[in-house]
């Protein structure tokens, strides 16, 4: 009897323990999913204040070698200006002059964003299995000579500026798409199909709307907005966030300064002072990064030229 009643108080301990344990595990689960929603509420108000404002390309700065804190280099920088919605003009060439902030990425980032968001109305090459989903890679095109006894070479098409304000596809003869094929064309080696883009235009230089429709009605950043935000360097010495998150970020703007001037001006870095690597370094918690430009700057001014 003795027995019996021990067994019976160590099962009922048992289904107490496990239906604990149960419930425990079930609180546990609550509060991750209620710790992710108020992160991702969080994130979402972070950058809610990018719904008033526009998108406009400005500037790209051939040379310019923009690299991430992944590694990546792109050989090519872009900047971009935030301005007011109620006030950003599709016909200017900066878009806007008051309220709004500059910003600077490198050439495939910015691509691989506008293209994100407006493929859908992008035009591609299918005979050579082109679409824009690639337009921001810089992809290797094997081309076979007609004589027979020639070797395969391997050309490249990846996104290049186009003048210093606008953007373009371009045939290159290195992996990197920094040096731009000599003596032959995209027709010569495509069946005399034309390289889409190739005359410009391969972004718009008008104003895009940071904030869109979704397909179910709902209101939301764009794609082009958010990552060309998040992984860019900024200069908003003359933008007004009305945002409780995060202060105004003037990191950039010294070097958005510089590359703008060598632009109007016509230098280029790699020619004239060696180029300039512009490092972003991503704050993982916070998902915006901050500018290492200032101490890459000293350095160039006593070797001549960085890498890293």
């Amino acid at each position: 009897m003795k027995f019996a009643t021990t067994m019976l108080l160590a099962a009922t301990a048992s289904v107490a323990s496990a239906a604990s344990v149960r419930a425990t595990a079930g609180l546990l689960s609550k509060a991750r999913r209620l710790e992710d929603a108020e992160q991702q509420q969080d994130e979402g108000d972070e950058y809610s204040f990018l719904s008033g404002y526009s998108a406009h390309l400005i500037g790209c700065a051939a040379g310019e070698i923009y690299k991430s804190n992944n590694g990546d280099s792109e050989y090519a920088s872009v900047i971009f200006r935030l301005c007011p919605a109620d006030s950003c003009d599709a016909d200017s060439a900066v878009g806007c002059k008051n309220g709004y902030g500059d910003y600077v990425i490198g050439i495939n980032s910015f691509v691989q964003a506008y293209v994100e968001q407006n493929k859908d109305n992008m035009q591609g090459d299918d005979a050579n299995d082109m679409n824009p989903d690639q337009y921001a890679e810089c992809r290797q095109i094997d081309y076979q000579p007609e004589d027979d006894g020639a070797e395969a070479v391997a050309y490249y098409v990846g996104p290049a500026c186009a003048g210093t304000t606008g953007l373009k596809l371009e045939l290159f003869s290195d992996e990197t798409c920094s040096t731009a094929a000599d003596g032959v064309s995209y027709a010569d080696i495509s069946g005399g199909a034309t390289l889409p883009y190739s005359n410009g235009k391969l972004a718009s230089t008008k104003c895009q709307a940071c904030s869109v429709t979704d397909e179910d009605g709902n209101t939301e950043i764009s794609d082009l907005c958010m990552n060309t935000y998040m992984y860019s360097g900024h200069c908003e010495s003359k933008m007004q966030k009305n945002s409780q998150y995060s202060s105004n970020d003037e990191s950039a703007c010294e070097y958005i300064t510089s590359i703008t001037k060598k632009s109007s001006t016509g230098g280029n870095a790699g020619a004239a002072i060696g180029w300039v690597i512009f490092a972003l370094v991503i704050v993982a918690a916070g998902g915006y990064g901050y500018s290492k430009w200032w101490m890459h700057k000293k350095n160039s001014q006593s070797e001549g030229v960085i890498m890293s």
